[in-house]
């Protein structure tokens, strides 16, 4: 039998190289081996933690290479975003949180090796963060944590052509600027904005790794939906002292959001809707019951709560306001007029004079007005009203002392039919008068009422809807 030597050569970075002979059959496939400085003996060309340790050593841990330095004139760095859960977006202090990663990638020259049976064929190894140069990111509208993006305990990857991959887990809680005109149908788009720090666009350029955010492994949120992402790319301008004026890279990833409104709808919208309604229905209570007031009053201090709450949850500026506060606001409006209209009622139905002996400018006219509610509502009492509000009292003037015939006859006709009309006016009071004039208010306020309602709700959805974003 042939026996034949295969001579191989390890290089290690404790040791220099070693020649090692190891008998192999001629009938047998030709391996490769070598053995570590601990006498392990391996197949050349597999991975062991000493080749990799060797290949860090002849790169990024040699003495010629700088982590200080920039690789290139322009280094090109690819920024990509990942977001893995939405915290939250509070509309009051106008900051939005979400969980999620980067990923950095660019080309260092000064980092490849040719992978081969010598190194284990190794394509990618890994390095600290603190040896490597990497570029400088800050998040521009970062509400806390203002500084250089840095992972100390993360390794970056970099493979045999020089390209390395950096992947630093960040909690973004950015400055979002929030519109509440829809709320509770509202849609938010909020930015993270990426700036590089100290090197100019002339230096350090950033791209996007892809047009949009990874939303891969986003977990659902329990109040808001992710409806789309976009990117832009843009550029910092900062105006030295002198005049000079540089220009920074800058890159815009933004996040587009829906609230989910069936908590709003059944927590917010229907109780505001039915106390609305209940502005009404004051109307309609009996004035004997003695309630009247008490009731719209209650009305007017729940819509006035309801107003305090909403109010709390939105953000104190006036950039954009929000539907839903001024629905409030002319519902509390509503409620407060509907208040007055209660007392002048009641002051109407407890007046104790006769409406035969009302002369007043202001009785007059509550008759009018009296005449055309019963006109409207149908009243059977409305010819007696409306006889009452046009009755004139007719004076006769004697003439050289003496009443003519005719004269005589006149005041004959309109005594009697003076008389006729208070008979038939001693069945009209003011009681009569303000249940009349409180069916025809409940009938105005209920109209209204069903309108602002409609109006108001329609336009909320249908904006929140229709928002470009």
């Amino acid at each position: 039998m042939t026996v034949q030597y295969a001579e191989t050569r390890y290089y290690s970075p404790v040791s220099p190289f070693k020649f090692n002979q190891i008998h192999l059959s001629d009938v047998a496939v030709l391996q490769y081996y070598d053995q570590d400085s601990n006498g392990t003996r391996f197949v050349l060309g597999e991975y062991t933690a000493a080749y990799e340790t060797a290949i860090r050593s002849n790169t990024v841990l040699d003495a010629g290479y700088d982590p200080i330095s920039r690789p290139n004139a322009t280094t090109e760095v690819k920024v990509g975003i990942g977001i893995l859960a939405i915290d939250q977006l509070d509309l009051l202090n106008q900051m939005f949180t979400v969980a999620g990663w980067m990923v950095l990638e660019w080309r260092d020259e000064r980092l490849k090796w040719t992978p081969a049976a010598g190194n284990g064929n190794i394509k990618s190894v890994f390095s600290t963060s603190d040896i490597i140069w990497k570029p400088e990111l800050v998040i521009d509208n970062a509400l806390d944590d203002l500084g250089v993006i840095t992972a100390d305990n993360l390794n970056l990857r970099y493979d045999f052509e020089g390209n390395v991959e950096w992947e630093p887990p960040v909690l973004f809680n950015v400055h979002c600027q929030v519109d509440v005109t829809f709320y509770p149908y509202d849609q938010q788009k909020c930015a993270i904005v990426v700036i590089g720090w100290g090197y100019t666009v002339e230096e350090v350029d950033l791209a996007f790794l892809s047009q949009a955010i990874n939303t891969d492994d986003l977990e659902a949120h329990g109040e808001w939906i992710v409806t789309k992402t976009e990117t832009v790319k843009a550029v910092l301008d900062e105006t030295l002292e002198d005049g000079t004026k540089r220009q920074f890279p800058k890159l815009e990833f933004w996040i587009s959001v829906k609230r989910r409104h069936e908590y709003y709808n059944l927590n917010v919208i229907m109780p505001v809707v039915v106390t609305s309604l209940l502005i009404a229905l004051t109307f309609i209570v009996p004035f004997e019951s003695g309630e009247k007031l008490s009731y719209i009053l209650t009305v007017f201090l729940s819509l006035a709560v309801l107003l305090t709450i909403t109010s709390d949850a939105l953000p104190p500026t006036s950039i954009t306001v929000s539907n839903l506060a001024m629905y409030l606001g002319v519902v509390t409006v509503m409620a407060a007029v509907g208040m007055l209209i209660t007392v002048l009622l009641l002051m109407v139905y407890h007046n104790e004079d006769a409406i035969s002996e009302s002369t007043s400018m202001s009785s007059k006219c509550i008759l009018m007005i009296a005449s055309i509610a019963a006109t409207f509502i149908r009243s059977s009492k409305k010819h007696l009203i409306g006889r009452r509000a046009t009755s004139k009292v007719v004076k006769v003037m004697p003439v050289n002392g003496h009443e003519n015939a005719a004269e005589k006859q006149r005041v004959k006709s309109a005594e009697s039919g003076k008389e006729r009309d208070d008979d038939e006016d001693a069945n009209v009071t003011w009681q009569d008068v303000a249940i009349i004039l409180d069916r025809f208010v409940f009938i105005i306020f209920l109209a209204v009422s069903v309108a602002i309602n409609f109006g108001f709700l329609i336009g909320l959805v249908v904006g929140g809807n229709t928002t470009a974003l």
